[in-house]
């Protein structure tokens, strides 16, 4: 199956007989109905909006170099994703108040931005991120045990009050580390700011080279009480 025309679809599903297809460059609207792969798939540089779930079945593939994906309900990988340079977004075009990860994916590109917004990550399940992390005003929960959500080295991460709960990152780099989380009690290894952690002081710049001037000032200031103050009366 070959498409490469603007599509407004009720739904996609790729069998092993249909495969290899390609949808390599469409923009699709799938309105809410779900993308369901247990063949092989190319969707190199499309455009899918209001994606109701992705399913990549143990036989599928999916190769989406480039392209962007707006998944709703749910996000479940139990075959491989290939999506260098791709961005996936968890979205509530759908009516849905959540978005469901299970299986283990590795995203170039993901984010989550809406406000309120919950990721249920399932237990044991992995999501690794290649390149950027956005994740601003939601919640992360774990399901019924710890999930994992990696940033890999050389990635990078826009996070912004977020609250998390039986989500490991400790196996990347450390999220968020210089936030609280918005989940009291929440569980959170590798999150956040820690006990022994230090918001950086900016050190370039007019902001910074003030910063670094009334410091210094302060703590000058500060030396020559505790001298004065030693000074025997004569």
């Amino acid at each position: 199956m070959v498409c490469t025309a603007a599509v407004h679809a009720a739904g996609v599903t790729i069998t092993p007989g249909d495969s290899p297809a390609s949808l390599a460059g469409v923009t699709m609207d799938l309105d809410c109905d779900d993308l369901v792969v247990n063949g092989t798939l190319d969707i190199t540089g499309a455009t899918f909006t209001k994606v109701g779930n992705v399913i990549i079945g143990a036989g599928g593939v999916v190769n989406a170099s480039g392209a962007s994906i707006q998944v709703n309900r749910g996000w479940a990988n139990t075959g491989a994703f290939n999506g260098a340079g791709s961005t996936v977004t968890a979205s509530n075009s759908c009516a849905n108040t959540s978005t469901s990860f299970a299986g283990n994916t590795t995203f170039f590109n993901l984010s989550a931005t809406v406000p309120g917004h919950m990721l249920n990550l399932a237990a044991g399940s992995e999501q690794q991120v290649a390149g950027l992390l956005t994740l601003n005003g939601v919640q992360l929960l774990g399901q019924g045990g710890t999930s994992y959500l990696t940033l890999l080295p050389g990635g990078t991460q826009n996070i912004g009050a977020v609250g998390v709960n039986q989500v490991d990152a400790t196996r990347g780099q450390h999220l968020a580390p210089t936030q609280l989380n918005q989940i009291a009690g929440g569980v959170a290894p590798n999150w956040f700011r820690t006990a022994t952690s230090a918001v950086p002081v900016p050190t370039q710049g007019p902001l910074g080279l003030a910063l670094m001037g009334l410091l210094l000032c302060a703590a000058a200031f500060a030396q020559r009480r505790s001298g004065t103050s030693r000074r025997a009366p004569r």
